[in-house]
């Protein structure tokens, strides 16, 4: 019984052995095997950046602005006399197109027709005066008339008896009586002629209240019409304001009409740039929002002042374009606008905007980064294949620089002036 147990705890044994061994034997094997690193002492084991070669290049001035369009053609349309709304027509929705002279609101006119109404019989009555004057006019010419006549008959009669007396063929009370009857139809003849004279001053103020009448008659009727409200251009309902049974003042706004085929977008640039801008100049706009879309236009005016506050000066786009086609430009639409300014093109050093880091750029001369201050003169956007980047925003330098040097195109946070990198060509990634 002892030996059994012995013989077993050696054969367990020396299977532990073996496993051991087994186990030792496949951990050099791995160890012999396993593959060695390659350390490399030289250039390889410097940081590697993408750099692109510096060349001036030929770009023409660009100038960046922001501004709003707005339509050349649209209405606030008000109301023109106070009333209550009593019809809308079925165009007058929202977003509908509607021709000049369309009806938009009508308002109740029955007060108006009243008018109109009071109007003409005033205007009728003041004509019927002045007829009953031009008749007094023609009685009191022939009173005037006949009075003059018996004035002179009875001067003539004064005059006879005159002589008479002095002859001694009349006496003094037949003097008297004629001087006196004398007297009383000179008189009579005065009045008559001042009655005919004051006339044509009275017909002269029927005259005068038949052109206020008329002119009364006149705005009462177009206080009638005024009662249809009617789109004053041809466009599309921005807006309504008002629904039936609102009762509306003179002056209050009744509907927004605009007409997009003519837009005007006064553009802000900054005033330094107006030395180099002119009419005509080219101008690509773009949404300044999201979903961006593109247009070209050109410069049609510029304003002669620049704001002191804001230092810009202001220069307008007109463009006109199908209101109906979608890729018009919206009335009201925020858009960026690069002026291209085609006479003034010339050499210049360009670098990607990205490369700049606080106004500085880092270069590799002589397998070292140098960091070097930078002027930026202006912004343009677009694409420059030569240089083998998809970078669509590029910066243009006053500072000048060598032919030659290398620019670091995304200098990271690791880099550092002084330190010695591996430089890669942006050509030859773009290749890759």
């Amino acid at each position: 019984m002892a030996t059994g147990r012995f013989i077993s705890f050696l054969f367990r044994s020396a299977i532990i052995v073996v496993i051991l061994l087994f186990s030792i034997a496949i951990v050099f094997a791995l160890v012999s095997t396993k593959p060695q690193l390659e350390i490399d002492s030289g250039e390889r084991s410097l940081p590697a950046v993408v750099v692109m070669e510096a060349v001036a290049t030929p770009v023409e001035r660009r100038t960046i602005g922001y501004g709003t369009a707005d339509p050349l053609q649209h209405a606030d349309v008000p109301a023109r006399v106070s009333s209550t709304v009593d019809a809308m027509p079925a165009t007058s929705r929202i977003g509908r197109f509607v021709n000049k002279g369309d009806l938009i609101v009508a308002l109740d006119s029955s007060d108006y027709h009243q008018q109109v109404i009071r109007a003409e019989q005033a205007l009728a009555s003041s004509v019927s005066e002045q007829a009953i004057l031009a008749v007094e006019q023609e009685a009191a010419n022939t009173r005037a008339e006949l009075a003059m006549q018996d004035q002179v008959l009875a001067e003539a009669e004064l005059a006879r008896i005159e002589d008479a007396f002095a002859r001694g063929a009349a006496k003094q009370r037949e003097v008297d009586a004629a001087k006196q009857r004398t007297i009383g139809v000179t008189a009579a003849a005065i009045n008559a002629k001042e009655a005919a004279d004051r006339l044509p001053a009275r017909e002269e103020q029927a005259f005068s209240t038949i052109t206020s009448r008329e002119a009364d008659l006149e705005l009462a009727k177009q206080n009638l019409r005024r009662c249809n409200i009617l789109s004053p251009i041809d466009g599309v309902l921005q807006e309504l304001d008002v629904r039936i049974g609102e009762h509306v003042q003179a002056g209050q706004r009744i509907a927004r009409v605009v007409d997009s085929a003519m837009l005007e977008i006064p553009l802000r640039l900054p005033s330094h740039a107006r030395a180099h801008i002119s009419i005509g100049d080219e101008v690509s706009l773009r949404s300044a929002g999201f979903g961006r879309r593109y247009w070209d236009a050109r410069i049609s005016r510029i304003a002669p002042e620049d704001d002191t506050q804001t230092r810009t000066m202001v220069v307008y786009v007109d463009i006109e374009q199908n209101a109906n086609a979608s890729t018009r430009v919206p009335p009201g639409l925020f858009v960026r606008g690069e002026v291209k300014h085609a006479r003034d093109v010339e050499s210049r050093w360009i670098v990607p905007r990205r490369s700049l880091r606080d106004d500085r750029i880092l270069i590799v001369r002589a397998g070292v980064l140098r960091s070097l201050p930078v002027l930026i003169d202006y912004s343009f956007t677009g694409e420059l294949n030569h240089f083998g980047l998809p970078d669509q925003d590029w910066a243009v330098l006053e500072t000048p620089l060598s032919t030659g040097d290398l620019i670091v195109v995304d200098p990271g946070g690791s880099l550092r002036d002084g330190m010695a990198v591996r430089v890669i060509l942006a050509n030859e990634v773009a290749l890759k």
